[in-house]
């Protein structure tokens, strides 16, 4: 096995002749549409047919024996596959003999001369794709499932290359099959191991791109237990992955299995990730131990994810989630989960949003080096089950009174401001978020004396032009001056500091509230 990272370039025909892919177990299944991605490919190829070469992006694979493991590629190849046996079947349709065979023996199939059987040059590891492929190439075996994307992409390609070759004829088929042999290149990085696969993938983006870190992991963990335990340990894992698909929200997944990681090892770069879950839990103990820190976690993560959801709930961490959510903030989930194991959790969430929100509202709240120090302090908590001390330590990072202050006199995101009036009207650094918030005078007024549109650049989004109604969606007829006293105000939900509107609603009485709101806050968040 090569030791060193290799990058070289390749024309699709020679990469398929030359190797067999495997679709490891970790991969998605198939998932290009054929009004979506598969017609971008189509185009893309149709267009540039007699202007080659065309480039089709990065694959990254690790060499491991006989066939070529894809880390990053699997649509590409797939797809491709299934154009080149369109060719083929063109071919066969016309009598094209030659052109027929060397798809089918460039592309689609290798012959093993020992045996003179002929294997498929793409083996998928999902059963319903593996099957859906060798029946598309030819197999008499209909599969029980079929994986309809791929279906539907294959009849897709066969009609428009049918709809071409009719434009065209009859020297067409011989152009598409010179194309995609040799008029096809692909940048190929051949990896030695997937962990350094891993680390390519996490910096390159191409539009081929369709794997996770998770399923990376999942293939380490799978691998990494006996034979006679490996079809429950992917149940267990699947258990994980079905829990967030269900709420919508797998694009969370690999984002819990890295903060779940960072309570016990602190900050973790997403490119470190599979990294240190190979280093930390290499045995069937420590893959063990690994599901059992994300399945601890798991129930509580889902609420940060969906505060919605219909659970029981901590009230106060419920409204924490709620009020990360309103922001928009992920990269401090470790801390809460961390508080949440501590004593005296409720103190402890209350000092952390005291710290949090006033820094958004700042504008100055940061990614990279915020991320790792409230990674950092979420370890030191989970492991000491004091959070005191840690939180104290971060209070650094709280801006001053009077930064505050001013933030809340400028434009702000309807999180901070949902967040903030409910704040004011509750009177708690923990508020539960109720109501929608709308804005008095709106973007697309009408008629609007005193609030011009330029204007509203300054004053639209602030805290003294908006309210929270009972209603999410805006009441008809409310984007003039008289629309917004008739129809919008009298929907102010209860306790709401609606604002007396008398004759008229300008940016000066909006800049005077905005003024009155902020101290108000101050005192609120600073204390009197």
């Amino acid at each position: 096995m090569s030791t060193q990272v290799e990058a070289s370039t390749f024309q699709a025909g020679q990469l398929f002749s030359t190797n067999r892919f495997k679709i490891p177990d970790f991969q998605r299944e198939y998932s290009w549409r054929k009004n979506n991605e598969a017609a971008d490919f189509w185009r893309d190829l149709r267009d540039n047919l007699l202007s080659p070469p065309y480039f089709l992006g990065l694959i990254i694979i690790t060499d491991e024996g006989d066939t070529k493991t894809v880390v990053d590629g699997q649509q590409r190849i797939v797809t491709l596959s299934l154009l080149a046996n369109s060719i083929r079947k063109a071919a066969l349709l016309r009598d094209r003999r030659l052109v027929a065979d060397s798809m089918r023996d460039v592309f689609l199939f290798a012959l093993d001369y020992e045996t003179e059987k002929r294997s498929p040059r793409v083996e998928l590891t999902a059963d319903q794709d593996r099957a859906t492929l060798a029946w598309l190439l030819g197999g008499e075996e209909v599969p029980i499932a079929k994986n309809e994307n791929m279906v539907q992409v294959q009849e897709f390609l066969d009609r428009e290359l049918e709809a071409d070759l009719k434009q065209y004829e009859p020297s067409r088929l011989g152009k598409w099959a010179q194309f995609i042999s040799g008029g096809l290149t692909f940048a190929l990085f051949e990896h030695p191991d997937r962990n350094a696969a891993y680390k390519v993938f996490e910096v390159v983006n191409t539009r081929g791109r369709d794997l996770t870190p998770a399923e990376l992991i999942k293939s380490f963990v799978i691998s990494n237990v006996s034979p006679s335990e490996q079809n429950d340990t992917y149940k267990r894992w699947i258990t994980l992955e079905d829990a967030f698909r269900e709420i919508g929200a797998s694009s969370h997944f690999t984002q819990f299995i890295r903060h779940v990681i960072t309570l016990r090892n602190g900050y973790v770069l997403p490119r470190d990730l599979y990294q240190v879950i190979t280093s930390n839990y290499k045995s069937p103990t420590g893959i063990s131990r690994l599901f059992s820190e994300l399945e601890e976690q798991l129930t509580t993560y889902l609420e940060m994810v969906d505060p919605g959801l219909d659970v029981e709930q901590d009230d106060f961490a419920g409204r924490s989630f709620s009020i990360l959510n309103a922001l928009g903030l992920t990269t401090v989930r470790p801390i809460f989960l961390a508080v949440l194991t501590s004593r005296n959790a409720h103190d402890g969430l209350r000092e952390l949003i005291r710290i949090i929100v006033p820094r958004v509202v700042s504008g100055t709240f940061g990614t990279g080096s915020v991320e790792r120090k409230f990674a950092d302090a979420a370890r030191e908590i989970f492991v000491t089950r004091r959070w005191e001390d840690v939180i104290e330590g971060l209070s650094e990072l709280l801006p001053s009174r009077q930064d505050f202050e001013n933030g809340l006199t400028r434009p702000q995101s309807k999180g901070v401001l949902w967040v903030i009036r409910n704040s004011l009207l509750e009177e708690t650094v923990l508020p539960s978020l109720w109501g929608h918030l709308h804005l008095i005078r709106p973007r697309l007024a009408k008629e609007w004396p005193g609030f011009s549109d330029s204007d509203f650049k300054q004053y639209g989004s602030t805290l003294g032009n908006s309210l929270l109604l009972e209603e999410e969606k805006r009441p008809s007829f409310t984007s003039t001056y008289q629309g917004v006293v008739d129809g919008l105000l009298p929907k102010a939900i209860d306790n709401e500091m609606v604002p007396k509107i008398d004759g008229m609603w300008d940016v000066g009485q909006v800049e005077a509230l905005n003024h009155e709101l902020a101290r108000r806050s101050a005192e609120l968040w600073y204390g009197n």
